[in-house]
């Protein structure tokens, strides 16, 4: 049989639990799935100081519901090869998501780029304040987050560009089960360490915490004379909390009375808060003294909290407001589970003077993946490698890419070293149409292109199968198989077209562009689409949209505008869609070049 290497970041590690419903549906595959002979490994997840030889995870056979926690570009590659060489195909997978090129790379090959010096000296440092910090946050119980803040930010974007994505379904029931945070502490308010803290003032002063987030909470009282009043509390979000986050619970006698997360109805949730007022059940209330009590989740503040009757009428504050932490929120140091932060739960009075400085140490910390899930994979016997990884590298070293470039040359013969296996393949998926790349990320896939050149390493397209709004396409079914398209005819020897089309050359002919490719397959296929996606500029570089035709193995592209084409470009934006294809379907990469006669 034949095992592979499957690593990356998100778009390598969906699961069946996340994929496939634009495609295959995944409940099929599931109830479908019964092929024994393909194994996968999760590695699983590891931050490591140094290179360790130790590695969590289990061989688990690819039959029914068994692959719901198995790659699915992973699962589709190895489906599709077992089918065509009729032997058994594991799949060792190692992944991490939101992890950039460099957490992956040995500090062998760091050292030997310029750029990373600096870091790579305080990296040392940083990993001594890091142990003790992990040490630190080890004494206390923890919980993971159900989702960070941008997830709950995205989930109210994408509902105002493409609802269909539903993107807060995933995650916001899940906040429902941190309802009983603090429940003891919120039950008896005399409970637990609780410090005054006067208008102004932050929770970092009073505490002698720093940058303190997580779970707070703020008590109050106020009198109530008459129940017959009719009373209301009007709640003033803060805004452009630091950190992102601030969500709110408020309680007044232990009844819950507003919530803008925890106790909202995902449809009804809005991660940018407007003012908002409340009418307090009277059945809550009594005549007298009444408890106020704010729980706050991200940054500690009570932000405007004012209390009045139906008549407008206000209500003061009987006390200064009054503090107590609940949670910290920081990184997780065990179990990592998305989004790899955790709250740590402070039950006690702590004396936060003895906390330790928190340095990050992370899975985009230079090294920390290859020493905990690449090195200990290492010399068992793999047939080469799939990779899916570059979405958290687009942010650095635009447009150019040099850093990346080299980066990833080197750790590719950095990884044949290692195995000793000189020609290992190694194939890896460009990254798909996404909005929110600022315009770069045609040139990071002109980056990627580039390592073609590279011996024995193939690429997938996926420009066609992009969602704009959506960093991960649910479509894994094409990326798994067109990386079994190259494994096939690369190393297997299968005679089949395994690339799209891959800009060769160009010259014009009078006031139009002859376009030559590579893997034209059994010829050139444009599909129907709004806009061609070519566009064309003279001289000035203004660019206009570009008629194309054509011709079999090339194509003529002109315009009516530009009548001395220069420059000639192709799929040139962050969402723009592949219209050129191979008759065989596979869609051709983006590019931009300048026409040489």
């Amino acid at each position: 049989g034949e095992v592979w290497l499957a690593a990356g970041q998100s778009n390598m590690e969906m699961d069946f639990d996340y994929c496939c419903n634009s495609t295959d549906m995944a409940s099929k595959e599931l109830a479908d799935a019964d092929y024994p002979m393909i194994r996968m490994f999760n590695v699983k997840k590891a931050l490591e100081y140094e290179p360790t030889i130790h590695v969590e995870g289990q061989w688990v056979r690819a039959v029914g519901k068994d692959i719901t926690t198995f790659s699915a570009v992973g699962y589709f590659f190895a489906k599709r090869l077992h089918q065509e060489l009729d032997v058994p195909v594991g799949v060792i997978h190692s992944s991490w998501g939101g992890s950039n090129l460099e957490t992956w790379t040995s500090y062998d090959v760091l050292k030997t780029i310029k750029e990373y010096e600096n870091d790579l000296g305080s990296l040392l440092g940083d990993i001594k304040e890091n142990k003790k910090a992990v040490e630190w946050f080890s004494k206390y119980p923890s919980r993971a987050l159900p989702s960070s803040f941008w997830d709950l930010y995205l989930g109210n974007f994408y509902d105002t560009k493409d609802p269909d994505i539903d993107y807060l379904s995933y995650t916001f029931d899940d906040w429902k089960e941190l309802d009983d945070m603090a429940r003891k502490r919120m039950s008896d308010i005399s409970a637990g360490h609780w410090l005054p803290i006067a208008h102004g003032r932050t929770v970092d002063e009073i505490f002698k915490t720093t940058d303190f987030k997580g779970v707070v909470l703020f008590k109050n009282q106020f009198t109530v004379q008459d129940l017959n009043d009719g009373h209301v509390i009007d709640i003033k979000p803060l805004r452009d909390p630091p950190g992102g986050m601030w969500e709110y619970d408020v309680y007044v006698n232990s009844q819950k009375v507003a919530s803008s997360l925890i106790g909202m109805e995902k449809d009804d949730y809005t991660f940018i808060k407007s003012d908002r007022r409340v009418e307090i059940d009277p059945s809550y209330l009594i005549e007298g003294s009444n408890e106020l009590l704010l729980r706050i989740i991200g940054h500690p503040s009570v932000g405007g909290i004012s209390l009045s009757n139906l008549e407008g009428k206000e209500i003061y504050l009987d006390l200064p407001w009054e503090c107590s932490l609940v949670a910290e929120e920081w990184y997780q140091i065990e179990d990592y589970k998305y989004p790899y932060t955790s709250f740590y739960f402070y039950d006690k009075e702590v004396n936060f003077s003895s906390q330790p400085k928190k340095t990050i140490i992370n899975h985009n910390s230079k090294g920390t993946l290859f020493n905990g899930m690449i090195n200990p994979l290492i010399p068992f016997s793999i047939k080469g490698v799939i990779w899916y990884q570059g979405e958290s590298n687009v942010g650095n070293g635009a447009p150019e890419f040099k850093i990346y470039k080299d980066l990833m040359s080197t750790m590719i013969n950095d990884i044949r070293l290692r195995w000793g296996i000189i020609d290992l393949p190694f194939y890896f998926a460009q990254i798909a149409p996404y909005f929110n790349y600022g315009g770069m990320s045609p040139y990071f896939r002109d980056a990627q292109t580039e390592l073609l050149s590279i011996q024995n390493t193939g690429m997938v397209v996926t420009m066609d199968i992009g969602e704009n709004y959506d960093i991960h396409p649910s479509n894994k079914h094409d990326v798994g198989e067109r990386f079994a398209r190259l494994a096939l005819s690369k190393q297997y020897g299968f005679s089949l077209i395994s690339s799209g089309p891959l800009y060769k050359g160009s010259k014009t002919n009078n006031d139009r562009v002859l376009v030559e490719f590579e893997h034209v397959g059994s010829g050139l296929l444009l599909v129907d689409s709004n806009r061609s996606e070519f566009e064309i500029a003279g001289e000035d570089t203004v660019y206009f949209d570009a008629r194309v035709e054509t011709k079999g193995d090339y194509l003529e592209v002109y315009s009516d505008v530009v009548k001395s084409p220069k420059y000639l470009r192709y799929a040139y934006s962050d969402t723009a869609s592949a219209t050129l294809f191979n008759i065989e379907g596979l869609p051709a990469s983006s590019f931009s070049i300048v026409i040489k006669n």
